[in-house]
């Protein structure tokens, strides 16, 4: 190469300083705050392509720019790496590695897959850490792949997403406020339904049994963040089939039980009591938590990944009821994911913004915007408790 055309090399990758010129049309005369400028100033430069062609050349921030192109590509290939996950789990390939090491062979004969389609699909679960290829062509699970494998609530809430990728197979119109009647809108039946107690029960059966197996994490997590040891009878207001109930019965063997949620939801919530020797603890009753009277002799109430559900109008109708059926000191604990600085708040929102929209109401909501709803509706002695995984969950305590 001659020493001219270097030259013009350096020159066409000299970095040019950006300008409040570079802003784009909708900044306005006002300067806007030092820290707002800054970003600007260093948005502009980060656009630069003879800026990140410099930072490739030096070691150190090469290294902070490898990072953040990866994490952009795992938002560029998230579909794919999201339909890795829900053929292993159609599969069954987590469950049956869940006994232990099997070949590429092996795995194919299984799941009745060509072997070089296997390996290609093994290889993919490996760089995801979902596997571990111990040796050549032998497949074990990683500590991800054996969460898959034995939590069925995580695999329900996978193959639950056909249905979310299908609302969202063309965002836009959803953005817009143009589709409105999503399959996720008439799977939650309780939602699209002006008067839900009066669903069936085939209309409640799925989204029950769905729910039931995705409360683990949320039950331990909410035991490990609020004290039931002092708890004489603990009323769950939506409470489902009575997952969360049985866990907080089991952890505290003196504990009674209410439950309240539709009737049709009640009747599966007592069989399931029931199944798990329960049923001389716990008293079950059916209605609409946003109108009917609700049992008042619960010491403590808990409301778990029920507000979320709910735009702020019924949410409000939904509090003021239970402030009016609730007897004064009774400690209500609202549970569910919220936003916050965390990175496992701000992966909640951001899921839990979007699965909502293809919802067609309720939102992911601060701990402050869920403070301020509770002061509205009357409680008082109002705290945020944080809980050991705020991408699960984060708890509201309040007093009747």
């Amino acid at each position: 190469m001659s020493s001219r055309t270097r030259q013009e090399e350096r020159a066409s990758t000299k970095i040019r300083l950006p300008s409040d010129r570079d802003a784009g049309p909708f900044m306005t005369s006002t300067a806007p705050p030092l820290a707002l400028r800054v970003r600007l100033w260093r948005n502009r430069l980060l656009a630069s392509p003879a800026f990140r062609a410099m930072i490739a050349r030096i070691p150190l921030l090469r290294r902070v720019a490898n990072g953040k192109a990866n994490a952009l590509f795992r938002l560029t290939g998230g579909f794919i790496f999201s339909q890795v996950l829900l053929a292993g789990v159609r599969l069954g390939l987590y469950e049956i590695l869940a006994d232990g090491p099997l070949s590429t062979g092996q795995l194919a004969t299984h799941l009745g897959m060509p072997p070089e389609r296997m390996r290609v699909l093994l290889r993919a679960n490996a760089d995801l850490r979902l596997l571990i290829e111990h040796a050549p062509d032998l497949w074990v699970l990683n500590d991800a792949g054996v969460i898959l494998a034995t939590d069925r609530g995580l695999s329900g809430m996978i193959r639950h997403h056909d249905m979310l990728y299908r609302d969202l197979m063309e965002p836009e119109p959803l953005l817009r406020g143009l589709k409105t009647d999503t399959e996720l809108r008439r799977y939650w039946a309780y939602v699209r339904e002006p008067r839900p107690d009066g669903l069936a029960a085939e209309e409640v059966a799925d989204y029950s049994i769905l729910m039931r197996d995705s409360q683990a994490m949320m039950a331990d997590c909410i035991l490990a963040s609020h004290d039931f040891g002092r708890v004489r009878v603990l009323l769950d207001v939506g409470g489902g089939e009575g997952a969360f109930l049985a866990a907080a019965a089991f952890a505290h063997p003196d504990l009674q039980l209410r439950l309240f949620d539709l009737p049709a939801v009640a009747q599966r919530a007592a069989s399931h009591l029931e199944t798990l020797g329960l049923a001389g603890r716990a008293r079950v009753h059916g209605g609409d938590f946003s109108r009917d009277r609700l049992p008042d002799d619960a010491d403590c109430v808990t409301l778990i990944r029920v507000l979320c559900d709910h735009d702020d109008a019924r949410v409000a109708v939904i509090l003021a009821n239970l402030h009016h059926s609730l007897r004064p000191g009774t400690r209500l604990v609202v549970a569910e994911a919220m936003s916050g600085p965390s990175e496992g708040a701000r992966l909640g929102a951001a899921y839990f913004g979007i699965y909502f929209l293809a919802l067609g109401a309720g939102r992911c909501r601060s701990d402050r915007d869920i403070m301020t709803l509770l002061a509205a509706a009357g409680f008082s002695a109002i705290r945020c408790v944080p809980s050991p995984n705020p991408l699960i969950a984060t708890l509201v305590t309040a007093l009747r």
